[in-house]
C-alpha cells in the first residue's frame, strides 16, 4: 500500500503510524464479524467426548473441524488484539494533545479536506503546517518514549 503523504526522512514514521492506524480502524469491524461468524460455527460442533478419543470409535474427522474452528478464532482474536493496541496507543496519544492538534491528528486519520480544517480552527496553511509539524514531533517524542519503556 503507498501511503497518500509519503514522506521521506524523519517523518517517515509518523506516517507509517497513521496507515497503521487507518487500517486498524477499518478492519476492527470486519474482524470482529469473523470472530462472531467463527464461534457460530463452532458452537455448530458437538463437543469432543474424552471417552470416545482414542478409541476406535473416535470420531477424528469432527474432532479435527472442532480444532479447525477453535484455531481460526485463536488467530482472529491475536489480530483483533494486535489492531486494538495500536487504537488504544492512538487514542492514548490523541489524548495528551490540545484540543487544536487532536483536529489535525484526526484530520489526517480521517484524510479531512486540508481547507475544511484550516476554516474550523481559523488558521493560516502556514500556521496549519507549523501544528502538524508539532503533532509530528510530538508523536516521535511520544514513540521513542514508548521504546525506552520497553
Amino acid at each position: 500500500m503507498v501511503m497518500n503523504q509519503s514522506k521521506t526522512g524523519l517523518n517517515d514514521s509518523f506516517y507509517k503510524w497513521i496507515d497503521q492506524v487507518r487500517r486498524s480502524k477499518r478492519k476492527l469491524p470486519e474482524l470482529q464479524e469473523k470472530l462472531e461468524y467463527y464461534k457460530v460455527k463452532l458452537i455448530g460442533y458437538h463437543g469432543i467426548t474424552y471417552d470416545q478419543i482414542g478409541s476406535g470409535t473416535s470420531n477424528k474427522n469432527g474432532d479435527e473441524n472442532l480444532l479447525y474452528w477453535i484455531d481460526k478464532i485463536n488467530q482472529v482474536e491475536d489480530e483483533l488484539e494486535v489492531n486494538n493496541e495500536v487504537l488504544t496507543k492512538y487514542e492514548d496519544f490523541k489524548n495528551s494533545l490540545k484540543d487544536e492538534l487532536k483536529i489535525i491528528l484526526d484530520s489526517h486519520i480521517n484524510r479531512s479536506n486540508v481547507l475544511v480544517i484550516l476554516e474550523e480552527l481559523g488558521l493560516k496553511r502556514s500556521s496549519y503546517n507549523q501544528k502538524k509539524e508539532e503533532v509530528i514531533r510530538l508523536w516521535l517524542v511520544y514513540n521513542n518514549k514508548g521504546f525506552s519503556q520497553n
